[in-house]
C-alpha cells in the first residue's frame, strides 16, 4: 500500500494528500470519539492563536508540565517543536533523527490542515525565542503507511526540513533495545497540562514501562496493534494529548513515540515503539 507523502517548495508550506488506509473493522463508536476528541484538541490551539491573546496565557499556576522539572540547556539539543506561523502557536513535539529528518506522530500533520505554513524549532529550552535556538522550514512529510487517525495505529511520520542543522546532535534511535515492564524510562516535552494550558520550559521526568494491557484497558481496548506500542506511566506524571510527538527514552535512547495520552498525572501514555517501524524510518532517511 502506498505510502501518504507530502512535498513542498521551501516556502513553510505544506500539503497533505490523503490516505490511503481504510481500515472498515473498527469499532465505530470508539473510533470516532477519539478521532473528534483529538482533532478539537489541535483545533483549540489554532483557534487560541486566530482569536484571543488571553486565552492561551501561561501561567506560574499551571506551568507544570508532566509532573516533571525544566530541563537544562543542551540536555536533550534534539527536541523539536513545530509552530503554525500563522498563529504563532506550538502544536506537536519531535525528535531530530538526521540533520534534516525529523521523527513525530502522523496525528501531528493531518490532512484537513492543507497549505499551512510550519516551522521546526530545536536547540533550545524555551518557548521565548532565544539566541540558541534554530529554525528550520518543514517541506515535506511521510506518513506510516495505514496510519489510522480513528486510532491511532501506526501513529508516525518523518518530517523533512528545507536545510540540513549539522551542529545539532540527533537523538540515538534504540531500534535493537530490550524493552520490558518495570524499565525506568524518561519522557520529554514541551507539552500542555490541559488543552490550552502551555508550559514555557520543555520538561522531563521519570516514567516506567508498563503492561500494555493497561493502556488497553484506559483506551477502551481500542487497536493499537500490540507490537507497534510501548505504554508507559508513573505516579503523578503524564503526557497531555497536545505533546503528541514527544520521546520516551530509555538509557539515552528514544524507543517511543507519545501518541495517545489523556492529561493527569498518572494516565498511561500511549507511545508508538520506533523498533516496529525501523525498516520504514531508515527508506524515509
Amino acid at each position: 500500500m502506498p505510502t501518504t507523502c507530502v512535498t513542498h517548495r521551501p516556502t513553510f508550506g505544506y500539503i497533505l494528500a490523503s490516505s490511503s488506509s481504510d481500515n472498515t473493522n473498527q469499532s465505530a463508536q470508539i473510533s470516532s470519539t477519539i478521532i473528534i476528541m483529538r482533532y478539537i484538541l489541535l483545533l483549540s490551539l489554532i483557534l487560541c492563536g486566530l482569536f484571543a491573546d488571553g486565552l492561551c496565557e501561561d501561567s506560574d499556576e499551571i506551568d507544570q508540565i508532566i509532573g516533571g522539572a525544566i530541563a537544562a540547556k543542551g540536555q536533550f539539543p534534539y527536541m523539536v517543536y513545530f509552530r503554525n506561523q500563522v498563529t504563532g502557536k506550538l502544536f506537536c513535539s519531535g525528535t531530530l533523527i538526521t540533520p534534516n529528518k525529523v521523527l513525530t506522530t502522523a496525528w501531528c500533520f493531518p490532512s484537513f490542515l492543507p497549505n499551512v505554513p510550519i516551522t521546526a524549532w530545536m536547540n533550545t529550552v524555551s518557548l521565548i525565542p532565544d539566541g540558541d535556538r534554530v529554525v528550520r522550514a518543514v517541506v515535506r512529510v511521510v506518513r506510516a503507511p495505514d496510519y489510522n487517525p480513528a486510532t491511532g495505529l501506526h501513529d508516525i511520520a518523518v518530517v523533512t526540513l528545507d536545510s540540513p542543522v549539522t551542529f545539532v546532535p540527533p537523538v540515538r534511535l534504540g531500534f535493537g533495545m530490550f524493552v520490558n515492564s518495570g524499565n525506568a524510562a524518561g519522557v520529554v516535552g514541551w507539552g500542555y497540562s490541559g488543552p490550552t494550558q502551555l508550559t514555557t520550559y520543555l520538561r522531563s521526568s521519570y516514567i516506567t514501562i508498563q503492561p500494555k494491557s493497561l493502556c488497553m484497558a484506559a483506551f477502551n481496548n481500542v487497536n493499537f496493534g500490540s507490537q507497534f506500542f510501548i505504554c508507559a506511566a508513573a505516579p503523578g506524571v503524564g503526557s497531555c494529548s497536545l505533546d503528541a510527538g514527544s520521546p520516551i527514552l530509555l538509557n539515552g535512547f528514544q524507543i517511543g513515540i507519545s501518541s495517545q495520552a489523556r492529561c493527569g498525572g498518572g494516565e498511561p501514555v500511549v507511545a508508538v515503539d520506533v523498533r516496529a517501524y525501523e525498516a520504514w524510518i531508515r527508506r524515509n532517511l
